[in-house]
């Protein structure tokens, strides 16, 4: 999987009163479902549907460790990398 850089600083050194939103690719369909369910008990939410099936996500930036452990995740960056 490939994390931006930004996305690993929030990952090893999360601020706790910051929010994360970053652009996630889930491998397949069933990636994206589990993502669904993971962002959602991390107490974040689906924002917005991206082209090539990625999708705007936003939570709590120290639960970003966490949305990077989920399996069938190709890539996470930040939505300001993308020019979002």
């Amino acid at each position: 999987m490939y994390l931006s850089h930004p996305v690993r600083r929030m990952r090893d050194d999360p601020f706790d009163d910051e929010t994360a939103a970053l652009r996630v690719e889930p491998v397949d369909d069933e990636a994206r479902v589990a993502l669904d369910d993971h962002v959602e008990s991390l107490g974040g939410s689906v924002e917005k549907e991206l082209q090539f099936g990625g999708v705007v996500v936003v939570l709590p930036e120290p639960d970003v460790a966490a949305l990077c452990e989920l399996d069938g995740i190709e890539r996470i960056e930040t939505v300001d990398t993308l020019g979002y």
